[in-house]
């Protein structure tokens, strides 16, 4: 018997993790102490096997270049993107120790460059998986403990030794994982190997390498020049592209507000790589117009940090998920970006690494980047990259545009009979799907169910409209000169704090005024 990490990649089950190790899922269920079958991409389970013969070493630590089986020291060879600062970060030494056991006398370094990164006593191994990890209770030691120790969760523990108790004895040997390890001798630390990740799905247009691969640069490298004055900040930024890009961000109490340059329309294939109907990419033009462009920052008001065209939030995790998805789809584009200035994410929370021994996670590491500008650079440059922009799209479909066009809507027709049917099938016009895809945005998919159902039964009463088929046969400005009555009348709507019934309007007379151009 083994143990074996797996790391869950986007659009896995847990019924297909079961089939894949020929495990059953109720055992999956129960090592891992899972109460459903909801998993969440990043995540770490355990999966236990039952073999006759031990696993092959994995070849993955090899493929990364982490190890040298015939030399007495631990190298790493060079990838696209590295640089000596994220190495040196990697193995926990200083820049300065890298170019001297290297004999480097400049920061740059080449693709396939053989580092040597550490030293030990004897050759380094990978050690064959043995059946499990071993640790003996010691005085003083507890489950959480031991637990903390080993990485892994009190349920684990308590599962995979079939313990109903917290209680432990002396000399009680518990197993605690996998013995699969990369042993070097350097002070007793042993390094674990990286856990296997699945290909993500392909892209319609897959990421080119830049035309100058990134060299040896530190965290803020793309920062050209840095100066302010009493209203304003000024950015020079390095972009992928190799471009310089000025940035002008307006200085408010809280923080800065920036609307943006970057608005360059992705082709139809890489919206239908995502799954994304053109009308729905159509109506969210929409959004961009009144929210911002792609590399919109605002930092002063209660969303703490917004950023995109649709303004996705730190407040409400929206900007944490749009990170994870870019790096879960765009890894090496979002590692020439964000990870190069020292912003990670993993299972939708953020980290930002000021130092190995000096660093903060979700609120807390938005806190510090709205306090230090510098970190803002990223954001801009993200808006400049087509595989990051298509993030923000299939983000924003997911949670802001399905969510709104399928939120039900409850409208009294003519004859008092309550009529219930799905937005997009009682607005099925751009414009208005684009209407309520915006105030949705901005009130909440509930929200802006309840605020349409409400103008829509006043209109189906004037009308005389029995049913959802009349309802959905009117001219969308008609829609759109309904609501602004019906929001703007002479008896002010309850709930005035919720339906935010100013924001609504001004959003309709936009829509009247400008229409909804089709791009796609």
């Amino acid at each position: 018997m083994t143990i074996q990490l797996h790391q869950v990649a986007p659009n896995e089950t847990l019924h297909g993790i079961a089939r894949q190790y020929d495990v059953k899922v109720r055992h999956l269920k129960a090592l891992n102490g899972l109460h459903s079958a909801k998993l969440t991409t990043g995540q770490t389970l355990l999966i236990q096997i039952l073999a006759d013969e031990e696993p092959e070493e994995s070849p993955a630590l090899k493929t990364r270049g982490l190890l040298d089986d015939s030399s007495s020291v631990r190298i790493h060879t060079v990838q696209a993107g590295d640089s000596l600062y994220r190495i040196a970060r990697l193995y926990n030494l200083s820049v300065a120790q890298l170019k001297k056991d290297n004999n480097l006398s400049s920061d740059q370094i080449g693709i396939g460059k053989q580092l040597i990164v550490g030293r030990k006593a004897g050759p380094a191994i990978i050690s064959k998986p043995e059946s499990v990890q071993y640790h003996q209770v010691k005085a003083g030691d507890t489950l959480y403990k031991i637990a903390k120790l080993y990485n892994i969760s009190v349920t684990n523990l308590k599962l995979l030794n079939k313990l109903s108790t917290d209680s432990l004895s002396i000399g009680t040997k518990l197993q605690v994982g996998s013995k699969v390890a990369i042993n070097v001798d350097t002070g007793g630390t042993t390094y674990p190997p990286p856990v296997p990740v699945k290909p993500t799905p392909p892209i319609v247009n897959p990421p080119l390498p830049p035309v100058n691969p990134p060299t040896d640069t530190p965290p803020n490298a793309a920062l050209l020049s840095y100066r302010e004055d009493a209203s304003y900040l000024y950015l020079d930024i390095q972009l992928l592209s190799g471009k310089k890009e000025p940035a002008k961000l307006q200085k408010y109490a809280g923080g800065y507000r920036y609307a943006g340059k970057s608005s360059a329309v992705p082709s139809a294939a890489a919206v239908q790589s995502i799954g994304m109907s053109a009308q729905v990419f159509n109506a969210l033009q929409f959004c961009k117009k009144v929210e911002g462009y792609y590399d919109a920052i605002n930092t002063y008001d209660s969303g703490v940090f917004s950023y995109g065209f649709i303004q996705f939030t730190s407040k409400f995790k929206s900007l944490d998920q749009l990170l994870q998805s870019m790096k879960t789809y765009a890894p090496l584009q979002f590692q020439q970006t964000f990870e190069r200035a020292g912003i990670f994410v993993q299972n939708n929370v953020i980290r930002v690494v000021v130092t190995p021994q000096n660093q903060f996670t979700g609120d807390a590491a938005w806190q510090y980047i709205k306090e230090h500008p510098v970190l803002l650079v990223p954001f801009i440059q993200a808006g400049f990259v087509p595989q990051l922009v298509l993030e923000q799209y299939r983000v924003a479909d997911a949670l802001y545009a399905q969510p709104s066009l399928n939120a039900t809507l409850s409208i009294t027709g003519s004859n008092g009979l309550l009529l219930r049917s799905p937005l997009a099938s009682i607005l099925p016009d751009l414009e208005t799907q684009a209407l309520a895809i915006s105030i949705g945005v901005n009130l909440g998919p509930n929200t802006m169910a309840m605020v349409l159902s409400e103008a829509l039964s006043d209109l189906a009463q004037k009308r005389n409209y029995p049913d959802v088929q009349a309802l959905a046969r009117t001219p969308w400005k008609e829609v759109c000169q309904q609501l602004i009555q019906f929001e703007g009348g002479p008896i002010p709507r309850p709930n005035q704090n919720t339906r935010k019934s100013k924001f609504t309007i001004e959003r309709a007379r936009l829509v009247l005024e400008r229409g909804i151009p089709v791009v796609i």
